[in-house]
């Protein structure tokens, strides 16, 4: 899902790479007994040739390597990049050249453009896509570390036995107060929701529509178990431009509101979840007790965590006197 981008640490290696390459061109240049002149004018030529070929290589690694995963265009391209910014400081050194020196032939030129551009990309290119590919191994043995994490979360946290006990005790007590079908359709959705966490427990994202399928059987269980404790509602203001969630993401943000406000006597706790373009938007009003947005527990944070591996986009909080939202981001998956 990450597409290929620069980080910080990216930013302060390239500067670096300019720094040293920078103090190496001018010894050499100075030992090849160029002119001043031909240095000032070279030293910006090659900084800014190759920092247009690193980001001109960013975006076709990006849309040919990584999107479309057209490799033939990739190379096409390149080499047509390569050739362009060639052409481009071969006329830099042409006139700023002391002394002037005759222009090749077309075939020796497209040979010398060629290596002028590669020449000296390759390295910096080469550097930062092999330090990008053990940054995303790291990433991905993290990301794996929090899938495991979450698997257990699911059996020993969100969804542990208490949860489970509290819900039976909820179906006894529904036995014996409640209609037939008031049974049968609490554990219907008790059921789904279980089924969900098993079929689900290896993905790392899943669809909107899933999540809000089993955050509607979720909702049935608490609002049953609670009567009036509770209101969940769900409210689509927009079509979404992204379709897909981290797995259990809006269930986690659900049980921590349950497990953090508590109803008092005509204070009903209200969450509307609301659909919008870019994000799902949880907005809860708070018990009277005070809960801090540092307090909320492990599920939020977990859960910023695994937006930080899955992509660039992070959970937002927002917190007033009394509500309590949580922003996350709808992702797009990249095929």
């Amino acid at each position: 899902m990450n597409s290929f981008k620069f980080n910080k640490s990216d930013y302060t290696f390239i500067l670096i790479y300019f720094a040293g390459a920078s103090i190496w061109l001018l010894y050499r240049w100075n030992v090849e007994n160029y002119t001043s002149f031909e240095m000032i004018t070279g030293l910006p030529g090659f900084i800014i040739k190759n920092l247009l070929l690193l980001y001109i290589f960013k975006w076709l690694i990006n849309e040919y390597l990584v999107v479309r995963k057209n490799y033939v265009v990739f190379i096409l391209l390149a080499f047509v990049a390569w050739e362009v910014v060639g052409f481009l400081d071969m006329w830099r050194d042409y006139y700023t050249a002391e002394p002037s020196w005759k222009l090749p032939s077309f075939g020796v030129m497209l040979v010398d453009n060629f290596y002028r551009s590669a020449a000296d990309s390759v390295m910096l290119v080469g550097i930062i896509l092999g330090k990008k590919y053990y940054e995303n191994k790291l990433d991905y043995a993290r990301l794996e570390s929090a899938q495991k994490d979450l698997e257990l979360k699911v059996l020993r946290s969100q969804y542990d036995p208490h949860f489970l006990y509290n819900s039976l005790n909820t179906i006894d007590a529904l036995v014996e107060y409640s209609p037939k079908e008031k049974v049968k359709e609490y554990i219907s959705h008790l059921a789904a929701l279980y089924r969900y966490l098993i079929h689900t427990k290896d993905e790392e994202v899943v669809s909107l529509h899933d999540e809000l399928g089993l955050a509607r059987n979720y909702f049935y269980l608490i609002e049953t178990r609670f009567e009036n404790d509770y209101c969940f509602k769900i409210m689509e203001k927009e079509e979404p431009e992204a379709n897909y969630l981290p797995n259990g993401a809006l269930l986690t943000v659900l049980e921590n509101v349950v497990k953090h406000n508590e109803a008092s006597e005509g204070n009903t706790i209200t969450t509307q979840i609301v659909i919008e373009k870019k994000a799902v938007r949880i907005v809860n009003t708070l018990s009277k007790k005070e809960v801090s947005a540092e307090s909320m527990g492990t599920g939020i944070k977990n859960l910023k965590k695994r937006y930080e591996l899955l992509s660039d986009r992070n959970v937002a909080i927002e917190a007033t006197e009394h509500n309590y939202t949580v922003i996350l981001p709808l992702l797009n998956l990249v095929k």
